[in-house]
């Protein structure tokens, strides 16, 4: 049979299942092989191998180990520098809320000097009230003692007016006498 009969698709197929027989034979030789030798082999050599492996998986995890630590310490630098920072923060914070505490003790006072002055000019508000509302009742009093007066003046004028009149009459009558019956009477 010759290897231009087959078509494209049987010489893959073909070349398929040689190279597996081929790949399961070449596994077995090595399996026979590798217990042809490890019969022979000196029990230390496994021992080494062991402890070469155990190295291995030592160094890996020692790496790793390493690398977590450098991990955890940038990490731990990174919190310091975070922590500095915010102490510094604080600081300012707690030089500004001196200082507003400062000014606000200060604003307190003010406001309570101010309240007390507030307090005394309304105290003497009231006093000066009182005195003049005592005042417009003097006042009131001595214009009722004012009118009282000036009617019982107006009284006495009007009178007098009547008293001068009648004492004009009389005093007419009196001259009429005089003239009518003379002065030494």
């Amino acid at each position: 049979m010759d290897i231009s009969q087959f078509k494209p698709d049987q010489f893959m197929v073909a070349t398929g299942v040689a190279c597996f027989v081929l790949g399961v034979m070449l596994t077995m030789l090595i399996k026979y092989l590798s217990r042809r030798s490890s019969a022979h082999e000196d029990p230390r050599n496994h021992k080494i191998r062991e402890l070469e492996a155990d190295l291995r998986a030592t160094r890996k995890s020692l790496a790793e180990k390493e690398q977590a630590l450098e991990q955890k310490s940038a990490e731990a630098n990174t919190a310091v520098s975070t922590l500095q920072e915010l102490k510094t923060t604080l600081a300012a914070r707690d030089k500004r809320i001196d200082v507003l505490s400062t000014d606000l003790r200060g604003s307190l006072e003010k406001i309570n000097d101010l309240r007390r002055e507030l307090q005394d000019r309304a105290a003497e508000r009231v006093h000066e009230q009182l005195r003049a509302e005592a005042a417009v009742t003097e006042l009131e009093v001595e214009r009722a003692g004012t009118e009282a007066v000036m009617t019982e003046i107006t009284r006495l004028q009007e009178e007098r007016e009547q008293l001068t009149a009648s004492m004009k009459q009389l005093g007419g009558i009196m001259l009429l006498d005089d003239e009518l019956f003379g002065p030494d009477r």
